[in-house]
């Protein structure tokens, strides 16, 4: 097995048992010291967003079947349907989905008296 190899393994193990509260890490930071390898901090692990892939557009989408709304009442749907995320996150996320839908021509964005609401295309 190749040094370099060796190394890669002991800093994934390393990653791993920082992140998973794993134990033995003394040993592992040992081991790569011995070796000469720098030991570089690690980042915790980014939270798995449970959404799978079209989530929110199918949200969104289900949101604007009954009728325009402006952004805050679709923020607030999503808001409810994903109670693992903030308001402020159900916000920024639809924002994003509903931009992308109208550039994909799902949506569109109408401007009244009343402000802007958001619809489904014909």
């Amino acid at each position: 097995m190749l040094d370099k190899t060796i190394d890669r393994a002991l800093l994934a193990l390393r990653k791993q048992i920082i992140r998973g509260d794993g134990e033995g890490l003394e040993y592992v930071e040992a081991l790569l010291v011995l070796r000469g390898v720098h030991v570089p901090a690690v980042l915790p692990a980014k939270s798995k967003d449970v959404a799978g892939k079209g989530m929110m557009s199918l949200l969104v989408i289900s949101a604007l079947k009954d009728g325009p709304k402006r952004l805050p009442a679709i923020a607030a749907l999503v808001d409810a349907a994903r109670p693992e995320i903030s308001y402020e996150a159900a916000y920024v996320r639809t924002t994003q989905t509903l931009d992308r839908l109208k550039r994909k021509g799902r949506v569109v964005q109408d401007f009244g008296p009343d402000g802007c609401l958001w619809r489904l295309a014909k």
